[in-house]
């Protein structure tokens, strides 16, 4: 016989955040999680790399600060150290969401959740049934061609043991694979990356990759249409057989990260008991209202494939939370998620991109800007920072906006805010900024698309 709940979520990332308040507002509701509480996130994703990227920034800045007349040498850094203080991050994230849901009146199961009806889950040798149940079992990295071999991916660096390579192989060239490579570049790493299509990052527009690029490759040694076709372990080093632009290459390394993409954790949950079916690429389909096919089972966070980034699960679990407890009943609105690689340099992009928009033919101006018009740029003493504003020449509404520079994640935030109040790029141009602070590139950029749209008025 089941028990029953008002509640079950099933998995103890961002959606504990929606079991801990559902629990004080009086909700019978059990959390069921295998690992660690918190999700990838804090644990072994976004909060311990973007961690070590600090590291790395402040040791590019010794090594650069030639640049500004200043007589420093690079002479290493501690990175023993660093990886003991990324660790220590990490240690108490479970406990502190165990405190926070038992507090709440959480029952906090251990264990792998598996269905074994519609809204049924057995776990722990219990049967445990619900009004609502939310599945946020998340995602994993994709797996390597090369199960035997002690590879890296990014749940293995974390929480990182070990010594410190003196010298890497990163395999992929999205997100995690850049921001890692950048790091340890950064600390002194001889880092290589490789990639099998011509671009990196290749979500980003082309204009913003291809400055993107120029400067990554300034500091990692990078390989377009490449791939691994053989990969040993001598029990000391890595040599990896390998293949560019169909010439074949062999480079030895410490260690090698594969940084390949990620995948639903779906198959383990028997979703057939549910009679809901996941799509092509794995993920289980949700409405506007994050509901599935089935009534009263949810799907939230990166299972559902609509955005694989932290603060998207976030929001879902928010508009789940209103929805649940607030009796909301709007659907949900992820017009404007926005993203943002903290790599060197860094980028961060809303909206669509220049080829999106041409693929659907959507009329639009296109502005490409330096940054050069800041004062704080200059202070920096470097030229490739760039903006670009895809811009409506109907309405000036702003469709796209992207950046890569110093703080680009920090600088879109303004454009962010403005596409969610008033999207019109007239307000960006009659601001009054701050001079001389960084965001007058915005200005600079927004003036310029003002006067684009209006030429095409005329």
């Amino acid at each position: 016989m089941s028990e029953q709940y008002d509640l079950i979520v099933l998995g103890g990332g961002r959606a504990a955040n929606l079991a801990i308040p559902a629990a004080k507002a009086g909700w019978k509701t059990a959390l069921i999680e295998r690992d660690r509480l918190g999700g990838v996130c804090p644990n072994r994703g976004c909060v311990p790399s973007k961690l070590l990227i600090g590291y790395g920034e402040a040791a590019r800045r010794v090594k650069e600060a030639e640049r500004h007349f200043v007589d420093a040498t690079f002479h290493g850094i501690d990175l023993d150290r660093v990886f003991l203080e990324t660790n220590h991050a990490i240690e108490p994230v479970d406990g502190r969401y165990e405190g926070r849901a038992l507090e709440a009146g959480v029952e906090l199961i251990r264990g792998e959740g598996r269905f074994v009806g519609p809204k049924t889950i057995a776990v722990d040798g219990r049967q445990l049934a619900a009004d609502k149940v939310v599945v946020a079992t998340g995602t994993r990295p994709a797996p390597t061609p090369f199960p035997d071999l002690p590879v890296w991916t990014s749940d293995e660096l974390f929480p990182f043991t070990g010594e410190p390579p003196r010298s890497l192989l990163v395999v992929g060239g999205g997100f995690i694979g850049t921001e890692l490579a950048s790091f340890f570049s950064a600390v002194g790493t001889e880092t290589r990356l490789f990639t099998r299509g011509d671009r990196l990052l290749s979500r980003e527009d082309p204009e913003i990759e291809a400055v993107f690029t120029e400067e990554f490759s300034r500091h990692v040694e990078v390989f377009k249409r490449s791939q691994v076709d053989q990969l040993s372990w001598d029990g000391r080093e890595f040599t990896a057989e390998m293949q560019e632009d169909g010439e074949p290459k062999t480079f030895r390394a410490d260690r090698v990260l594969f940084a390949t993409g990620r995948i639903p954790n779906t198959e383990k949950l028997d979703l057939d008991k549910t009679g809901l079916e996941v799509n092509q690429r794995g993920f289980i389909p949700v409405n506007d209202h994050l509901e599935t096919e089935v009534e009263g089972i949810f799907a939230v966070g990166d299972i559902n494939g609509r955005n694989l980034l932290q603060h998207a699960a976030s929001f879902q679990v928010y508009h789940l939370r209103q929805r649940f407890l607030k009796g909301a009943r709007d659907p949900i609105d992820e017009s404007l998620v926005a993203h943002a690689v903290f790599s060197h340099p860094e980028v961060a992009s809303v909206g669509k991109t220049e080829p999106q928009l041409m693929a659907e033919g959507i009329p639009y101006v296109a502005v490409f800007e330096d940054w050069l018009n800041s004062a704080r740029l200059l202070a920096m003493r470097i030229e490739y920072p760039r903006v670009k504003l895809l811009v409506s020449p109907e309405d000036y509404r702003i469709l796209g906006a992207h950046l890569v520079g110093p703080e680009a994640s920090t600088l879109l935030h303004q454009v962010l805010m403005l596409m969610r109040l008033k999207n019109d790029v007239r307000e960006l141009a009659q601001m009054i900024y701050i001079h001389p602070a960084l965001n007058e590139i915005l200005l600079a950029a927004a003036v310029k698309a003002v006067g684009l749209v209006r030429k095409h008025h005329r």
